[in-house]
Order: C-alpha cells, then sequence, then structure tokens
C-alpha cells in the first residue's frame, strides 16, 4: 500500500529481474553484467574530429567547408616558445644596450670628474681641426658639461630601449621588430667615423637583424595576431 503523498514505485519491464537496469545504450552490457571477450566501449567522438558533432555540441573543424586537413589554428591567447635563434638575437640586442650604457656611464664620469674632462677636452683639441669655433667651444667648461650631461642622458635613454625592444622582440612584437631594424638602419651612420666599441655596437645589432628576418624566426612572428592582443604585445 501507498499513502497518498507516496508515489507507486514503477515495476521492472517483463522478462527483467528486480533490482536490474534496463540497456543503458546498444552494445553496452547493463549494469551487474560482465562485458563479452573482446568488448570494445563505444566512441562518441573519434579523435574530436570525425563524429558529426563533438562533446561541445559543435561541428568538428572537419566539417566546416574549406577545411583541407592540417593543425588546427589556436585559439587566441595561445603562448608560443620563442625559437632558439630568436632567443640569441634578443641577447645580441641587449648586448649593444649594455655597450650603449656603459658608454653613457663614461660620459657621466667626464662630466663629474674634472680631471678626466680635462683629459678629454686636450684629447679633442688634438683630434680636431685648429678653428676659432672650436677652440672658443672647448674653453667654455660650463658649454662642455651640459654637452656631455645631454650625451649621457641620451645615450642611456638609447640603451634602455634596446632593453625594452628586445624583450618585446622575444615575446613576438612584429612592431618592435620593424623599428629594431629602422635604429640598426639609422645606427650604420655611426661607422663614418668608427672605433672598436662602435663597430661591435653595430655589428651586434645588424646581425641581430639578419637572425629576426629569416626562418625559423620570421615563421614565429608570422604565428602572431596582427596588431597585437596577448601575441603581440
Amino acid at each position: 500500500m501507498t499513502t497518498p503523498d507516496e508515489q507507486p514505485h514503477e515495476r521492472p519491464a517483463t522478462g527483467e529481474r528486480p533490482g536490474s537496469y534496463g540497456e543503458i545504450a546498444p552494445g553496452v552490457p547493463r549494469y551487474g553484467q560482465y562485458a563479452p571477450e573482446g568488448w570494445v566501449p563505444p566512441s562518441s567522438v573519434n579523435n574530436g574530429q570525425d563524429d558529426a558533432v563533438t562533446s561541445s555540441g559543435l561541428p568538428p573543424v572537419s566539417a566546416y567547408p574549406g577545411f583541407k586537413g592540417g593543425p588546427v589554428p589556436s585559439a587566441p591567447g595561445t603562448h608560443f616558445a620563442a625559437p632558439k635563434l630568436v632567443v640569441i638575437a634578443c641577447r645580441f640586442i641587449k648586448t649593444a644596450g649594455a655597450l650603449q650604457a656603459l658608454s653613457g656611464l663614461l660620459l657621466l664620469m667626464v662630466v663629474f670628474f674634472p680631471a678626466v674632462r680635462a683629459t678629454m677636452v686636450d684629447a679633442l683639441k688634438t683630434a680636431l681641426p685648429s678653428d676659432p669655433a672650436y677652440d672658443s667651444l672647448l674653453a667654455d667648461p660650463a658649454m662642455i658639461s651640459s654637452l656631455l650631461a645631454f650625451s649621457a642622458v641620451l645615450s642611456l635613454a638609447g640603451a634602455a630601449s634596446y632593453f625594452w625592444l628586445a624583450s618585446k622582440i622575444r615575446k613576438g612584437a612584429g612592431w618592435a621588430r620593424t623599428t629594431a631594424l629602422v635604429l640598426a638602419c639609422i645606427s650604420l651612420l655611426a661607422l663614418i667615423q668608427p672605433n672598436v666599441f662602435t663597430i661591435i655596437q653595430v655589428g651586434l645589432g645588424v646581425v641581430a637583424m639578419v637572425i629576426l628576418y629569416r626562418s625559423p624566426s620570421k615563421e614565429y612572428f608570422a604565428k602572431k595576431v596582427p596588431g597585437g592582443g596577448p601575441h603581440g604585445y
């Protein structure tokens, strides 16, 4: 008997023992039964793309018109590790930036140490041609200090830009690679009056640009999202 608030229990279907369960799916053993030898559970999705509908309820990639196989495009925000050559190129750029920072520190040392500044002025008088304009400029200590301080600040700012661009290039920012290429071309003007220090610095930048515009570096930048986003920036 059942009370008015209770629902009667359903009886098992004809031919089924009490306490047993119905068939889950065609070919699937019932609860409490042993699977026959060699039985393989049916797969609802083969390799995530073979069936008409995937587990997410959407058609697989292969079902869309124009799909020709190959790797499925990654979702936005996917991180791609930088190739080894890109890492090496970034190290070259940072080394050039370190040399630029060293030149800025040397200029500051000239500003704050009068003995060093006097030695530099004597060297400039010897190197520069005899000209009243040069002589009047070198005779003004305040003007020399101002020019040296400005050059030191400019040099340190340039060094900071080297490190900043290197970090962005390693993340795959195409605009940073283009900017570095432009700066590398401009730096070639420093070879008009070359010295060992300048040749090494410019050479590092040029070699880095050659690496960044060859395989596999160019493929690495091609994977990034145009215009920035999690890949470019």
